[in-house]
C-alpha cells in the first residue's frame, strides 16, 4: 500500500509541477518545469499500471 500511496504522490507531484505558476518570477522556468512534470507523470502513471498487473498476475 505505500508503494501505492508513493506512486499516486508522485504523479500529483508531477501535476502540480505542470500547472505552477511561474510566469512572474522566472518566465524561463516554465517549459523546464512543464518538461519535468509531464515525464514524472508518465514515469510514475508507467509505475502504478506495472504494480497493479504485478498484484494482479501475483494474486491469480
Amino acid at each position: 500500500m505505500s508503494k501505492f500511496l508513493s506512486y499516486l504522490g508522485g504523479v500529483i507531484g508531477g501535476f502540480g509541477l505542470i500547472y505552477v505558476p511561474v510566469s512572474e518570477l522566472l518566465p524561463s522556468l516554465e517549459p523546464v518545469l512543464d518538461t519535468v512534470g509531464i515525464i514524472s507523470v508518465i514515469v510514475f502513471s508507467i509505475a502504478l499500471i506495472v504494480n497493479g498487473v504485478r498484484s494482479l498476475i501475483s494474486k491469480a
